[in-house]
This record gives structure tokens, sequence and C-alpha cells, in this order.
């Protein structure tokens, strides 16, 4: 039968890392192995008593210095010596059959190269994100060319990636894959990444990728790699909504944002001289110039014209349209 990693990154939440723990020992079928990264964690997790805990399958790795989500996931799969592996955040659970649906369906079918685990919402803030949820999803299936193949299995070719350069949910960032599946996207990533001039290698690419919104950066080049991928439509991932994330601050919307155009430059510029990229150019280019409008929206919400008007000339640059001329002409009228 074939063996399953689940790698967990993880900083300063030692009560939400035992529950994450927990749930993977509760599994119908047990990860072969557990892999944390203590993401420069103070204390640092204590590897003993993890095993104490949660047996002799868990290994940690150690960041010396905070390095990210996206860094320590790349880390943990680098580890790996199983011929599967997904993700697990530190706040989150799976369900007890997770494991086990995933790997049948990849298993079923040869030429999946990745699954999605669809996500549940627990905790008080679950009702919310749990209809959020599922209307980013059905937009990203329809989108998409998503195939329902039998009940709860939607298939997906290479029509996905324009789904998700306008939208990314949970669902499509908590994945199963084998290793080498991992690290042909995640080296199309880094080779975006080398063509800025201060980022002459994979390890210097490595570190550059960090901040938010990158496991949503990953998605769209799975998107660009994988020519066959499959969402299970059922709730196998849990995911707490308790305003416990990082991501889920209020104060961290402006940053999300600016996180967001730069990820979609840099997506943008590779698809110009990336040869993998070249077929999804234009819908990239409308992705960056979307992503500018809503930003020339937010600085005038703000009351930030300047910088209103200079996110709206990129966008009506990268993709003129009349919602954009619209709007530069709601700009001029004064307020009343």
């Amino acid at each position: 039968m074939s063996t399953v990693s689940v790698v967990i990154p993880t900083q300063n939440r030692p009560a939400l890392l035992d529950e994450a723990l927990q749930s993977l020992v509760n599994q119908t079928m047990p990860p072969a192995e557990i892999i944390v990264v203590d993401d420069a964690s103070t204390p640092a997790v204590d590897r003993e008593a993890l095993i104490t805990k949660f047996g002799p399958t868990v290994r940690v790795l150690r960041n010396d210095m905070a390095r990210g989500l996206a860094y320590s996931r790349n880390s943990g799969v680098e580890a790996s010596s199983c011929d599967y592996v997904t993700h697990l955040d530190d706040d989150d659970l799976l369900a007890p059959e997770a494991l086990a649906e995933a790997l049948a369906v990849l298993s079923n079918d040869p030429a999946l190269e990745l699954v999605f685990l669809d996500v549940k919402g627990f905790g008080p803030r679950a009702e919310h994100f749990d209809r959020a949820q599922a209307q980013a999803v059905a937009r990203v299936i329809t989108l998409g060319g998503g195939l329902e193949v039998k009940p709860d299995i939607v298939n997906f070719g290479d029509g996905l990636i324009e789904a998700l350069l306008r939208t990314v949910p949970v669902a499509f960032q908590r994945v199963m894959l084998t290793p080498a599946t991992w690290r042909r996207i995640s080296a199309l990533r880094w080779r975006a990444y080398r063509l800025n001039p201060d980022v002459p290698d994979d390890a210097a690419a490595k570190l550059s990728i960090s901040g938010p919104l990158r496991d949503s950066e990953w998605a769209a080049y799975a998107g660009a790699v994988c020519r066959k991928t499959a969402l299970i439509r059922k709730p196998l991932y849990l995911q707490r909504c308790a305003g416990q994330g990082y991501s889920s601050q209020p104060a961290n919307t402006e940053w999300h944002m600016r996180q967001g155009l730069v990820i979609k430059t840099q997506l943008q510029r590779a698809s110009l001289e990336l040869p993998e990229l070249q077929a999804w150019k234009r819908a990239i280019r409308k992705s960056l110039a979307s992503a500018q409008f809503d930003a020339a929206y937010h600085y005038f919400g703000a009351g930030d014209r300047r910088a209103s008007w200079g996110h709206l000339r990129q966008a009506f640059y990268l993709s003129p349209n009349l919602a954009y001329l619209r709007f530069a002409l709601r700009m001029w009228l004064p307020r009343i």
C-alpha cells in the first residue's frame, strides 16, 4: 500500500499543534510519517514530548529563524520519504477519513497528478466561512471547466488555471500529491522568481517567497503544470474559524492586497519569459489588471485619490475596459 507523509508547519501554538496531531492519530489510515516543521518557535517544539504523546512517526525539523509557511512546507516535502504528501496547518484538523479517501482517489486514477481536499469550517465563524467557500468553489468549477465524473469527484483539465487566476478558495490550497509533482510545480515557481536579478538560484528563490497568500500562488502554478487534477467534494480538511489565523486579522487587509499585487506582477512577468506560462499570458495580464483595479477602488474608498489613480492607470494600461473608464469618470466627479 502507498504511504503518506503529513507536513505541519508550526510557530508558537503548542496547544493547537497537539489538536492537529491528534487528528492524524485518529485517521482511519494513519500517516506513515508526520513532519513537524518548527518555524523558529520560542521555546522550540519539544520533539521527545511529541513522540511520547503521538508516537514514533513524528519527526521535527527546525528553522533557526522564521521563514514562513511557503519555506516550511517545502522543507517538509523535501524531507519526506513517502509516496504521497499532504499539508496540515497547525491550527486545523483532518477529518478521520481524509488520508484514506484522498489516497484512494489518486490510486484509482493514475493520470491524476494531484487531488484537492474540500474544506469545512469549525468554530464560531464557521457559518460565514462555509457559505463563502461553497460559492467560491462553485465558481471555480464553472470557470475551470470542472466535470463531475462520479459523486463527490470533480475532474479538471488545463483550464483550471484561468479560474484560479480569479479566485482561489481554501479547498484549492489543500492538496495531496507525490513529492515529485510538488517539486515540478515548485521548480516552475522558483524559475519565475529567478527572473529577478537579485534572485540568483533556487535557494534564494525559496527565501524570497514569503508573506501571506503563498498557498494561493502555489495553486496557480499547479494549474499551469498539471494536466489532470481532481477536487474531492467531501469535507476532508477542517478549517478552524475562530479569528486565530494570522491571515484573518482585519489589520492585514491592505497588506494582503499589496502582496496579491506583488504575486500577480511576478506571475505576469514570468508569463512573458517562461514557455510553460505563455499559453495563459493574456489571462494572467487580465488578472493583474483586475488586482490593480481592486487596489484603486480600495484607496478611493480610503480617501487616497493619488494612490487610487496610480493603480487605476496600471489597470487600464494592462487591460483597457469600460468599467475602468467609468470608474475614472466617477473619480473626477465631486462627491455628493
